[in-house]
């Protein structure tokens, strides 16, 4: 049974994620063309920094996503859980990389339990809840703190956005490689990419997105499952967030609010199923790095930076298009 579940899962996404290969491969090439200069290893590492945080965040929607729920909180989560992070830290000196973290990713985990609870106990609409909550969290930060944004952040944070887990050297003597933020959201996608295929909680979210009758006939528990999801939404998010500071060195709660719309398309594009029971972290990966490569080379393809929102808008618009179209024919 589980295999034939698998097979199945792997004949939904498999062509969705064809495509978008074909479509990153035929924009670097048209990046080249235009630009003048090959698309070389440095912007494919480049573009995976950029994109990290949003990666990890991706996860976290896909989640949501395949259990047939949209959340549009985990953006303030993240902004929460990273800004008292770093606030505690700078003022007390205490902690490292790993505590910043542990103590996001915990902040994290609490704000999506409350989340978890209002709507698995309580049956509230998920996207009603997160709504709501959206508010209530960030009102309560932007109430309660002494400044709006932190100027600066610890210097492990800052050396960890600096790290590479390997180094090059371009053809202009300028070092360049896999950045250690890169590497952190690729292991947690690829574990996340394990546990929805070869764990039981993993199926128990599928089932949950494809079905909640047939899921409740089966004996999941709907409330265990949605407790187990927003708590881990929660917690990518305090991770993610912790990332999109050690890229900037500061930390802007507003900034990271802001991400919902881009995550939102890249995980869409990557052939999650607005209805739930489909999707996949390859898909997300590249949904992610396609909206980010668009991102990172308006410039060279022409078109002007402030067209940026108006382009994610778009590819949102149109991804969920194929999608329901592609959902019709089968």
């Amino acid at each position: 049974m589980n295999n034939s579940f698998t097979k199945k899962i792997k004949s939904l996404h498999m062509g969705q994620e064809l495509i978008l290969v074909a479509i990153i491969l035929v924009l670097m090439v048209l990046i080249s063309i235009i630009s003048g200069t090959p698309f070389t290893l440095e912007a494919i590492c480049d573009t995976l920094k950029s994109a990290s945080p949003h990666m990890i965040w991706a996860v976290a929607v896909l989640l949501v996503m395949l259990s047939g729920e949209i959340d549009i909180c985990f953006s303030t989560i993240g902004a929460v859980g990273v800004y008292l992070t770093i606030f505690y830290q700078n003022n007390t000196g205490n902690g490292n990389l790993f505590m910043a973290f542990l103590m996001s990713a915990a902040i994290g985990l609490v704000l999506g339990a409350i989340n978890g609870a209002l709507i698995s106990v309580f049956r509230l609409p998920a996207m009603i809840v997160t709504l709501a909550t959206s508010n209530i969290f960030f009102g309560f930060l932007i109430d309660n703190v002494p400044t709006a944004h932190l100027n600066k952040v610890p210097e492990w944070i800052s050396r960890y956005g600096a790290a590479r887990v390997f180094t090059l050297t371009n053809a202009q003597g300028n070092p360049y490689g896999l950045s250690a933020m890169a590497f952190t959201a690729i292991v947690i996608m690829v574990l996340f990419s394990l546990i929805l295929k070869y764990t039981s909680i993993g199926r128990n979210i599928y089932a949950v997105g494809s079905s909640k009758e047939a899921a409740k006939r089966a004996g999941i528990s709907i409330m265990k499952t949605q407790m187990v999801i927003y708590m881990t939404v929660g917690a990518l998010s305090g991770i993610a967030s912790i990332l999109s500071a050690s890229m900037i060195s500061y930390v802007q709660p507003f900034n990271i609010q802001g991400v919902t719309m881009d995550v939102l398309a890249a995980v869409v594009l990557g052939g999650a199923s607005l209805s739930g029971g489909k999707g996949s972290v390859l898909g997300c990966f590249l949904g992610v790095f396609l909206i980010f490569l668009i991102k990172n080379n308006l410039v060279k393809l022409g078109i002007p930076s402030e067209w940026d929102s108006f382009i994610v808008g778009a590819v949102l618009i149109i991804s969920i298009g194929i999608t329901m179209l592609r959902a019709k024919k089968k």
